[in-house]
Protein backbone atom coordinates (compact mmCIF):
# COMPACT_ATOMS: atom_id res chain seq x y z
CA UNK A 1 0.00 0.00 0.00
CA UNK A 2 2.70 2.35 0.91
CA UNK A 3 4.09 2.09 -2.80
CA UNK A 4 1.05 4.08 -4.13
CA UNK A 5 1.48 7.22 -1.88
CA UNK A 6 3.68 9.16 -3.61
CA UNK A 7 2.08 8.33 -6.62
CA UNK A 8 -1.37 9.48 -5.23
CA UNK A 9 0.63 12.64 -4.11
CA UNK A 10 1.87 12.94 -7.14
CA UNK A 11 -1.87 13.02 -8.80
CA UNK A 12 -2.95 15.45 -6.31
CA UNK A 13 0.31 17.47 -6.83
CA UNK A 14 -0.41 17.56 -10.86
CA UNK A 15 -4.47 19.02 -10.00
CA UNK A 16 -3.14 21.25 -7.54
CA UNK A 17 -1.02 22.77 -10.69
CA UNK A 18 -3.77 22.39 -13.17
CA UNK A 19 -6.64 23.75 -10.93
CA UNK A 20 -4.89 27.29 -8.82
CA UNK A 21 -6.40 28.75 -6.13
CA UNK A 22 -8.43 31.69 -7.80
CA UNK A 23 -6.91 35.34 -7.22
CA UNK A 24 -8.52 38.51 -8.24
CA UNK A 25 -7.02 39.51 -11.25
CA UNK A 26 -5.54 43.03 -10.43
CA UNK A 27 -6.38 45.77 -13.40
CA UNK A 28 -5.00 49.41 -13.62
CA UNK A 29 -8.00 51.44 -11.64
CA UNK A 30 -7.46 55.35 -11.73
CA UNK A 31 -7.77 57.38 -8.77
CA UNK A 32 -10.20 59.62 -10.01
CA UNK A 33 -12.04 61.02 -13.19
CA UNK A 34 -10.22 62.94 -15.64
CA UNK A 35 -13.73 64.95 -15.88
CA UNK A 36 -14.93 66.56 -12.69
CA UNK A 37 -17.82 68.77 -13.78
CA UNK A 38 -20.24 71.26 -11.28
CA UNK A 39 -22.31 69.56 -8.99
CA UNK A 40 -20.81 66.17 -8.09
CA UNK A 41 -21.20 65.67 -4.76
CA UNK A 42 -21.10 62.52 -2.36
CA UNK A 43 -23.85 60.63 -1.83
CA UNK A 44 -24.46 58.48 1.53
CA UNK A 45 -27.04 55.90 -0.04
CA UNK A 46 -25.23 53.23 -1.72
CA UNK A 47 -25.42 53.87 -5.71
CA UNK A 48 -27.26 50.27 -6.57
CA UNK A 49 -30.17 51.19 -4.17
CA UNK A 50 -30.35 54.54 -5.30
CA UNK A 51 -33.58 55.47 -6.80
CA UNK A 52 -32.04 58.77 -8.99
CA UNK A 53 -35.21 58.99 -11.52
CA UNK A 54 -37.31 60.13 -7.79
CA UNK A 55 -35.14 62.97 -8.24
CA UNK A 56 -37.25 64.59 -10.80
CA UNK A 57 -40.42 64.34 -8.63
CA UNK A 58 -42.41 63.07 -11.30
CA UNK A 59 -44.93 60.50 -9.92
CA UNK A 60 -45.20 59.59 -13.52
CA UNK A 61 -41.76 58.23 -14.22
CA UNK A 62 -41.61 56.23 -11.34
CA UNK A 63 -44.95 54.54 -12.31
CA UNK A 64 -43.33 53.73 -15.52
CA UNK A 65 -40.26 52.92 -13.74
CA UNK A 66 -41.90 50.70 -11.35
CA UNK A 67 -43.82 48.68 -14.64
CA UNK A 68 -40.60 48.28 -16.17
CA UNK A 69 -39.10 46.76 -13.47
CA UNK A 70 -42.27 44.57 -12.97
CA UNK A 71 -43.15 43.51 -16.87
CA UNK A 72 -40.32 43.72 -18.89
CA UNK A 73 -39.89 40.86 -21.01
CA UNK A 74 -35.39 40.89 -20.88
CA UNK A 75 -36.29 41.08 -16.80
CA UNK A 76 -38.16 38.03 -17.19
CA UNK A 77 -36.17 36.10 -19.40
CA UNK A 78 -32.75 37.08 -17.15
CA UNK A 79 -34.89 35.83 -14.18
CA UNK A 80 -35.56 32.57 -15.65
CA UNK A 81 -32.23 32.47 -16.52
CA UNK A 82 -31.36 33.08 -13.18
CA UNK A 83 -33.93 30.06 -11.92
CA UNK A 84 -32.63 27.70 -14.76
CA UNK A 85 -28.73 27.84 -12.88
CA UNK A 86 -30.15 27.73 -9.80
CA UNK A 87 -32.00 24.37 -10.83
CA UNK A 88 -28.21 23.20 -12.20
CA UNK A 89 -26.50 24.10 -8.73
CA UNK A 90 -29.13 21.95 -6.94
CA UNK A 91 -28.98 19.09 -9.73
CA UNK A 92 -25.03 19.26 -8.47
CA UNK A 93 -25.91 19.14 -4.95
CA UNK A 94 -28.07 16.53 -5.23
CA UNK A 95 -24.95 14.26 -6.38
CA UNK A 96 -23.32 13.75 -3.27
CA UNK A 97 -27.13 11.39 -2.27
CA UNK A 98 -26.94 7.92 -3.07
CA UNK A 99 -29.03 6.20 -5.87
CA UNK A 100 -31.39 4.01 -4.69
CA UNK A 101 -33.04 1.03 -7.27
CA UNK A 102 -36.25 -0.29 -5.96
CA UNK A 103 -37.27 -3.92 -7.51
CA UNK A 104 -40.52 -5.92 -7.15
CA UNK A 105 -42.42 -8.60 -8.86
CA UNK A 106 -43.36 -12.45 -9.48
CA UNK A 107 -41.48 -15.20 -10.59
CA UNK A 108 -43.40 -18.33 -12.56
CA UNK A 109 -40.54 -20.19 -14.11
CA UNK A 110 -38.92 -24.02 -13.66
CA UNK A 111 -35.31 -24.84 -13.48
CA UNK A 112 -34.21 -28.81 -13.68
CA UNK A 113 -31.44 -29.42 -10.42
CA UNK A 114 -29.74 -32.54 -8.92
CA UNK A 115 -28.85 -31.99 -4.90
CA UNK A 116 -26.72 -34.62 -3.33
CA UNK A 117 -27.48 -36.86 -1.56
CA UNK A 118 -31.12 -36.48 -1.91
CA UNK A 119 -30.54 -37.48 -5.88
CA UNK A 120 -31.94 -36.22 -8.52
CA UNK A 121 -34.90 -33.86 -7.92
CA UNK A 122 -35.58 -33.42 -11.42
CA UNK A 123 -37.83 -30.23 -12.41
CA UNK A 124 -38.32 -27.72 -9.94
CA UNK A 125 -41.31 -25.29 -10.56
CA UNK A 126 -41.15 -22.24 -8.98
CA UNK A 127 -43.57 -19.24 -8.23
CA UNK A 128 -44.29 -16.00 -6.29
CA UNK A 129 -43.32 -12.74 -4.99
CA UNK A 130 -40.01 -10.98 -4.49
CA UNK A 131 -38.59 -7.03 -4.01
CA UNK A 132 -34.83 -6.43 -3.45
CA UNK A 133 -33.12 -3.04 -2.60
CA UNK A 134 -30.36 -1.55 -4.25
CA UNK A 135 -28.57 1.61 -3.09
CA UNK A 136 -25.12 2.43 -5.16
CA UNK A 137 -23.17 5.64 -4.48
CA UNK A 138 -20.33 6.50 -7.08
CA UNK A 139 -18.82 9.27 -6.17
CA UNK A 140 -15.53 11.45 -7.65
CA UNK A 141 -15.41 13.98 -4.58
CA UNK A 142 -12.90 16.28 -6.11
CA UNK A 143 -15.29 16.35 -9.13
CA UNK A 144 -18.49 17.09 -6.54
CA UNK A 145 -16.68 19.76 -5.10
CA UNK A 146 -15.33 21.28 -7.76
CA UNK A 147 -18.88 21.40 -10.00
CA UNK A 148 -20.74 22.27 -7.09
CA UNK A 149 -18.39 25.45 -6.53
CA UNK A 150 -18.54 26.04 -10.72
CA UNK A 151 -22.39 25.56 -10.54
CA UNK A 152 -22.38 28.34 -7.84
CA UNK A 153 -20.17 30.82 -9.54
CA UNK A 154 -22.84 30.27 -12.79
CA UNK A 155 -25.82 31.25 -10.27
CA UNK A 156 -23.88 34.42 -9.25
CA UNK A 157 -23.36 35.25 -13.59
CA UNK A 158 -26.60 34.86 -14.02
CA UNK A 159 -28.17 37.06 -11.16
CA UNK A 160 -25.56 39.76 -12.31
CA UNK A 161 -26.63 39.29 -15.37
CA UNK A 162 -30.28 39.65 -14.14
CA UNK A 163 -29.19 42.90 -12.05
CA UNK A 164 -27.61 44.01 -15.57
CA UNK A 165 -30.83 43.82 -17.41
CA UNK A 166 -32.78 45.74 -14.67
CA UNK A 167 -30.01 48.16 -14.95
CA UNK A 168 -30.65 48.95 -18.66
CA UNK A 169 -34.35 48.32 -18.35
CA UNK A 170 -34.15 51.55 -15.77
CA UNK A 171 -32.26 53.77 -18.60
CA UNK A 172 -33.77 52.33 -21.48
CA UNK A 173 -37.19 53.64 -19.62
CA UNK A 174 -36.56 56.90 -18.48
CA UNK A 175 -34.65 57.71 -21.78
CA UNK A 176 -38.22 56.89 -23.70
CA UNK A 177 -40.21 59.04 -21.76
CA UNK A 178 -37.93 62.12 -21.59
CA UNK A 179 -38.05 61.79 -25.42
CA UNK A 180 -41.54 60.88 -25.47
CA UNK A 181 -42.08 64.34 -23.44
CA UNK A 182 -39.46 66.10 -25.74
CA UNK A 183 -41.18 65.00 -29.02
CA UNK A 184 -44.84 66.26 -27.73
CA UNK A 185 -42.81 69.48 -26.92
CA UNK A 186 -41.26 69.75 -30.20
CA UNK A 187 -44.63 68.49 -32.07
CA UNK A 188 -45.86 71.95 -30.44
CA UNK A 189 -42.67 73.97 -31.69
CA UNK A 190 -42.33 72.91 -34.80
CA UNK A 191 -45.89 73.64 -35.32
CA UNK A 192 -46.14 77.20 -33.95
CA UNK A 193 -42.62 77.76 -36.17
CA UNK A 194 -44.92 76.70 -39.39
CA UNK A 195 -47.34 79.09 -38.64
CA UNK A 196 -44.78 82.00 -37.67
CA UNK A 197 -43.24 81.04 -41.77
CA UNK A 198 -46.77 80.94 -43.12
CA UNK A 199 -47.79 84.48 -41.58
CA UNK A 200 -44.41 86.05 -42.83
CA UNK A 201 -44.77 84.39 -46.50
CA UNK A 202 -48.39 86.25 -45.99
CA UNK A 203 -46.42 89.37 -45.33
CA UNK A 204 -43.84 89.07 -48.05
CA UNK A 205 -46.68 88.47 -50.58
CA UNK A 206 -48.65 90.98 -49.48
CA UNK A 207 -45.77 93.79 -49.87
CA UNK A 208 -44.49 91.83 -53.54
CA UNK A 209 -47.59 92.74 -54.50
CA UNK A 210 -47.63 96.29 -53.95
CA UNK A 211 -44.09 96.50 -55.40
CA UNK A 212 -42.30 97.07 -52.00
CA UNK A 213 -38.79 95.67 -51.49
CA UNK A 214 -38.09 93.51 -48.04
CA UNK A 215 -35.38 91.58 -46.90
CA UNK A 216 -36.71 87.99 -47.13
CA UNK A 217 -38.30 86.53 -50.50
CA UNK A 218 -41.24 85.26 -51.08
CA UNK A 219 -40.01 81.98 -52.37
CA UNK A 220 -37.25 81.65 -49.40
CA UNK A 221 -39.77 82.09 -47.04
CA UNK A 222 -41.87 79.34 -48.78
CA UNK A 223 -39.06 76.80 -49.24
CA UNK A 224 -38.87 77.42 -45.40
CA UNK A 225 -42.14 76.55 -44.88
CA UNK A 226 -41.94 73.53 -46.85
CA UNK A 227 -38.66 72.52 -45.05
CA UNK A 228 -40.46 72.83 -41.33
CA UNK A 229 -43.70 71.15 -42.74
CA UNK A 230 -40.90 67.85 -43.33
CA UNK A 231 -39.80 68.37 -39.87
CA UNK A 232 -43.13 68.42 -38.59
CA UNK A 233 -43.67 65.04 -40.45
CA UNK A 234 -40.51 63.35 -38.51
CA UNK A 235 -41.43 64.74 -35.24
CA UNK A 236 -44.22 62.95 -35.68
CA UNK A 237 -42.76 59.70 -36.27
CA UNK A 238 -40.45 60.19 -33.20
CA UNK A 239 -43.63 60.37 -31.21
CA UNK A 240 -44.96 57.52 -32.56
CA UNK A 241 -41.67 55.59 -31.92
CA UNK A 242 -40.85 56.91 -28.41
CA UNK A 243 -44.75 55.99 -27.31
CA UNK A 244 -44.44 52.51 -29.33
CA UNK A 245 -40.33 52.57 -27.36
CA UNK A 246 -42.00 53.13 -23.62
CA UNK A 247 -45.12 51.20 -24.07
CA UNK A 248 -43.00 47.95 -25.12
CA UNK A 249 -40.45 48.61 -22.04
CA UNK A 250 -43.59 48.25 -20.07
CA UNK A 251 -44.86 45.33 -21.71
CA UNK A 252 -47.66 46.67 -23.20
CA UNK A 253 -49.05 46.74 -27.09
CA UNK A 254 -48.43 49.78 -29.83
CA UNK A 255 -50.59 52.82 -28.66
CA UNK A 256 -50.85 56.03 -27.47
CA UNK A 257 -49.53 57.41 -24.06
CA UNK A 258 -50.99 59.78 -22.32
CA UNK A 259 -48.66 61.68 -20.67
CA UNK A 260 -49.04 64.22 -17.38
CA UNK A 261 -46.44 65.93 -17.02
CA UNK A 262 -44.76 68.45 -19.70
CA UNK A 263 -41.02 68.61 -20.68
CA UNK A 264 -40.65 71.95 -19.72
CA UNK A 265 -41.20 70.89 -15.92
CA UNK A 266 -38.37 68.25 -15.49
CA UNK A 267 -35.24 69.60 -14.52
CA UNK A 268 -31.97 68.26 -16.03
CA UNK A 269 -30.10 69.78 -13.37
CA UNK A 270 -29.67 67.16 -11.10
CA UNK A 271 -27.13 66.06 -8.13
CA UNK A 272 -24.17 64.01 -9.37
CA UNK A 273 -22.68 61.21 -7.13
CA UNK A 274 -19.02 61.81 -6.52
CA UNK A 275 -18.51 57.86 -5.96
CA UNK A 276 -14.50 56.97 -7.11
CA UNK A 277 -13.75 54.91 -9.71
CA UNK A 278 -13.07 51.99 -7.19
CA UNK A 279 -16.15 52.07 -5.76
CA UNK A 280 -17.94 52.43 -9.16
CA UNK A 281 -16.57 49.03 -10.42
CA UNK A 282 -17.40 47.66 -6.99
CA UNK A 283 -20.83 47.80 -7.77
CA UNK A 284 -21.76 47.41 -11.53
CA UNK A 285 -23.20 44.22 -12.21
CA UNK A 286 -21.54 43.68 -15.47
CA UNK A 287 -18.13 43.90 -13.39
CA UNK A 288 -19.12 41.25 -11.07
CA UNK A 289 -20.83 38.98 -13.47
CA UNK A 290 -17.69 38.66 -15.15
CA UNK A 291 -15.54 38.11 -11.88
CA UNK A 292 -17.71 35.25 -11.59
CA UNK A 293 -17.43 33.96 -14.98
CA UNK A 294 -14.20 34.48 -14.40
CA UNK A 295 -14.29 32.20 -11.17
CA UNK A 296 -16.48 29.39 -12.84
CA UNK A 297 -13.73 28.98 -15.62
CA UNK A 298 -11.11 28.35 -13.29
CA UNK A 299 -13.38 26.10 -11.47
CA UNK A 300 -13.78 24.22 -15.11
CA UNK A 301 -9.67 24.01 -14.75
CA UNK A 302 -10.76 21.77 -11.15
CA UNK A 303 -13.31 20.20 -13.07
CA UNK A 304 -11.23 18.94 -16.22
CA UNK A 305 -8.44 18.07 -13.53
CA UNK A 306 -10.77 16.12 -11.65
CA UNK A 307 -10.88 13.39 -13.98
CA UNK A 308 -7.26 12.24 -12.76
CA UNK A 309 -8.04 11.28 -9.68
CA UNK A 310 -10.06 7.59 -8.69
CA UNK A 311 -13.86 7.58 -7.75
CA UNK A 312 -15.01 5.61 -5.05
CA UNK A 313 -17.99 3.07 -5.62
CA UNK A 314 -20.24 1.83 -2.70
CA UNK A 315 -22.79 -0.65 -3.74
CA UNK A 316 -25.26 -2.68 -1.47
CA UNK A 317 -27.64 -5.28 -1.87
CA UNK A 318 -30.49 -7.07 -0.38
CA UNK A 319 -33.57 -8.90 -1.79
CA UNK A 320 -36.52 -11.34 -0.23
CA UNK A 321 -38.68 -13.57 -1.95
CA UNK A 322 -41.58 -15.90 -0.99
CA UNK A 323 -43.53 -18.85 -2.54
CA UNK A 324 -43.54 -22.31 -3.54
CA UNK A 325 -41.93 -24.59 -4.98
CA UNK A 326 -42.76 -27.80 -6.76
CA UNK A 327 -40.45 -30.58 -7.09
CA UNK A 328 -41.63 -32.79 -10.06
CA UNK A 329 -39.44 -36.09 -10.41
CA UNK A 330 -39.38 -40.42 -10.01
CA UNK A 331 -39.16 -39.12 -6.47
CA UNK A 332 -42.46 -38.40 -4.71
CA UNK A 333 -44.10 -34.93 -5.13
CA UNK A 334 -43.19 -32.59 -2.55
CA UNK A 335 -45.09 -29.14 -2.42
CA UNK A 336 -43.06 -26.77 -0.34
CA UNK A 337 -43.39 -23.39 0.90
CA UNK A 338 -40.75 -21.14 1.48
CA UNK A 339 -39.20 -17.67 1.95
CA UNK A 340 -35.66 -16.71 0.97
CA UNK A 341 -33.70 -13.60 1.76
CA UNK A 342 -30.09 -12.59 0.27
CA UNK A 343 -27.70 -9.32 0.66
CA UNK A 344 -24.31 -8.37 0.07
CA UNK A 345 -22.56 -5.24 -0.38
CA UNK A 346 -18.91 -3.84 -2.04
CA UNK A 347 -16.83 -1.13 -1.77
CA UNK A 348 -14.26 -0.51 -4.25
CA UNK A 349 -11.98 2.25 -6.04
CA UNK A 350 -12.51 2.57 -10.06
CA UNK A 351 -9.62 4.88 -11.55
CA UNK A 352 -10.00 5.25 -15.07
CA UNK A 353 -7.36 7.71 -16.74
CA UNK A 354 -8.31 8.84 -20.51
CA UNK A 355 -5.36 10.54 -22.06
CA UNK A 356 -8.22 12.90 -23.57
CA UNK A 357 -8.09 14.55 -19.86
CA UNK A 358 -4.96 16.50 -20.63
CA UNK A 359 -6.80 17.95 -23.75
CA UNK A 360 -10.11 19.01 -22.19
CA UNK A 361 -7.50 20.64 -19.09
CA UNK A 362 -5.56 22.71 -21.87
CA UNK A 363 -9.35 23.73 -23.09
CA UNK A 364 -10.75 24.75 -20.24
CA UNK A 365 -6.83 26.88 -19.19
CA UNK A 366 -7.66 28.64 -22.77
CA UNK A 367 -11.05 29.08 -21.69
CA UNK A 368 -9.95 30.98 -18.02
CA UNK A 369 -7.27 32.55 -20.37
CA UNK A 370 -10.48 33.94 -22.11
CA UNK A 371 -12.11 35.54 -19.22
CA UNK A 372 -9.59 36.70 -17.60
CA UNK A 373 -9.19 38.86 -20.75
CA UNK A 374 -12.96 39.26 -20.60
CA UNK A 375 -12.78 40.43 -17.55
CA UNK A 376 -10.36 43.11 -17.56
CA UNK A 377 -11.59 44.41 -20.99
CA UNK A 378 -14.90 44.94 -19.01
CA UNK A 379 -12.91 46.85 -16.52
CA UNK A 380 -11.76 49.09 -18.88
CA UNK A 381 -14.82 49.34 -20.78
CA UNK A 382 -16.67 50.69 -17.47
CA UNK A 383 -13.94 53.25 -16.59
CA UNK A 384 -14.14 54.47 -20.72
CA UNK A 385 -17.86 54.71 -20.02
CA UNK A 386 -18.22 56.62 -16.69
CA UNK A 387 -15.36 59.09 -17.58
CA UNK A 388 -17.18 59.46 -21.10
CA UNK A 389 -20.36 60.19 -19.48
CA UNK A 390 -19.28 62.33 -17.12
CA UNK A 391 -17.96 64.68 -19.88
CA UNK A 392 -20.87 64.24 -21.90
CA UNK A 393 -23.10 65.89 -18.89
CA UNK A 394 -20.48 67.75 -18.18
CA UNK A 395 -20.18 69.46 -21.75
CA UNK A 396 -24.50 69.03 -22.15
CA UNK A 397 -24.70 70.96 -19.11
CA UNK A 398 -22.54 74.38 -20.32
CA UNK A 399 -23.92 73.76 -23.64
CA UNK A 400 -27.64 74.31 -22.13
CA UNK A 401 -26.54 77.35 -20.11
CA UNK A 402 -24.59 79.28 -22.94
CA UNK A 403 -28.30 78.00 -25.02
CA UNK A 404 -30.53 79.67 -22.33
CA UNK A 405 -28.68 82.65 -22.40
CA UNK A 406 -28.50 83.30 -25.62
CA UNK A 407 -32.25 82.96 -25.53
CA UNK A 408 -33.09 85.04 -22.72
CA UNK A 409 -31.05 87.59 -24.79
CA UNK A 410 -32.97 87.55 -27.87
CA UNK A 411 -36.05 87.54 -26.00
CA UNK A 412 -34.73 91.09 -24.34
CA UNK A 413 -33.92 91.82 -28.10
CA UNK A 414 -37.28 91.15 -28.92
CA UNK A 415 -38.83 92.65 -26.40
CA UNK A 416 -36.92 96.31 -27.63
CA UNK A 417 -37.96 95.50 -30.84
CA UNK A 418 -41.91 95.58 -30.18
CA UNK A 419 -41.24 98.80 -27.96
CA UNK A 420 -39.60 100.49 -31.15
CA UNK A 421 -42.58 99.21 -33.25
CA UNK A 422 -44.97 101.04 -31.13
CA UNK A 423 -43.30 103.96 -31.96
CA UNK A 424 -43.49 103.15 -35.30
CA UNK A 425 -39.37 102.77 -34.98
CA UNK A 426 -39.07 99.39 -37.02
CA UNK A 427 -42.01 97.46 -39.12
CA UNK A 428 -43.82 94.02 -37.70
CA UNK A 429 -41.96 92.48 -40.62
CA UNK A 430 -39.27 92.92 -38.72
CA UNK A 431 -40.07 91.90 -35.48
CA UNK A 432 -42.19 88.96 -36.86
CA UNK A 433 -38.34 87.70 -38.30
CA UNK A 434 -37.03 88.16 -34.64
CA UNK A 435 -39.91 85.89 -33.37
CA UNK A 436 -38.79 83.71 -36.15
CA UNK A 437 -35.71 82.86 -35.00
CA UNK A 438 -36.70 82.59 -31.04
CA UNK A 439 -38.88 79.83 -32.46
CA UNK A 440 -35.72 78.14 -33.94
CA UNK A 441 -33.58 78.86 -30.55
CA UNK A 442 -36.67 77.20 -28.42
CA UNK A 443 -36.68 74.08 -30.72
CA UNK A 444 -32.66 73.81 -29.98
CA UNK A 445 -32.99 74.30 -26.37
CA UNK A 446 -35.84 71.41 -26.44
CA UNK A 447 -33.09 68.92 -27.87
CA UNK A 448 -29.85 70.43 -26.14
CA UNK A 449 -32.32 69.67 -22.95
CA UNK A 450 -33.33 66.23 -23.96
CA UNK A 451 -29.69 64.78 -24.90
CA UNK A 452 -28.74 66.78 -21.25
CA UNK A 453 -30.99 64.60 -20.06
CA UNK A 454 -30.48 61.66 -21.48
CA UNK A 455 -26.25 61.99 -20.53
CA UNK A 456 -27.49 62.30 -17.27
CA UNK A 457 -29.70 59.23 -17.79
CA UNK A 458 -26.52 57.59 -19.39
CA UNK A 459 -24.20 58.78 -16.70
CA UNK A 460 -26.18 57.34 -13.58
CA UNK A 461 -26.46 53.75 -15.76
CA UNK A 462 -22.47 53.81 -15.84
CA UNK A 463 -22.06 54.59 -12.68
CA UNK A 464 -24.79 50.98 -11.59
CA UNK A 465 -27.60 53.10 -9.75
CA UNK A 466 -30.75 51.87 -8.47
CA UNK A 467 -30.40 48.27 -10.00
CA UNK A 468 -31.29 47.02 -6.61
CA UNK A 469 -33.78 49.38 -5.72
CA UNK A 470 -37.13 47.67 -4.27
CA UNK A 471 -36.21 44.16 -5.97
CA UNK A 472 -37.03 42.31 -2.88
CA UNK A 473 -40.82 44.16 -2.98
CA UNK A 474 -40.59 43.64 -6.77
CA UNK A 475 -40.02 39.53 -6.10
CA UNK A 476 -42.96 39.11 -3.38
CA UNK A 477 -45.57 41.09 -5.51
CA UNK A 478 -45.40 38.37 -8.32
Amino acid sequence: MRKFIPFFGLVLAGCSYFSPDYHKPVTQIPQNWSTRPQGIESVSESLPYLAWWQKFNDPELNRYIESGLQYNMTIQVAKANLEAAQGQLLAVKLNWIPMLNLFGGVINGSSQNSMAPIGNLGAIANSGAFFAILPSYTLNVFTNYTLQKQAGYNVEVAKNAELSVRLAVIGQVASAYFSNLAQQQLLVQFTKLYTDVGELVTIASELDKRGLTNSVSVDELKSKQLLIKGQLAIVQKNLTATQNALRLLINQTPGLTKNLNQFANINPNQIIPGNLPVSVLAARPDILKAEAQLKAANEGISVASSALLPGVNLNYFYAQGSGQQTFNNPIPNVNTENSNQQSYYAAYANWTISPSVFGTINTNSALFRASLAQYKFAVNTALHEVDNALAANNALNQKMRSDTAAYSSLESNIQVKQAMLKRGLTTYMVVKTFALEQDLLAIDLTQTKLQQLISLVNLYQSLGGGYQYNESALAESK
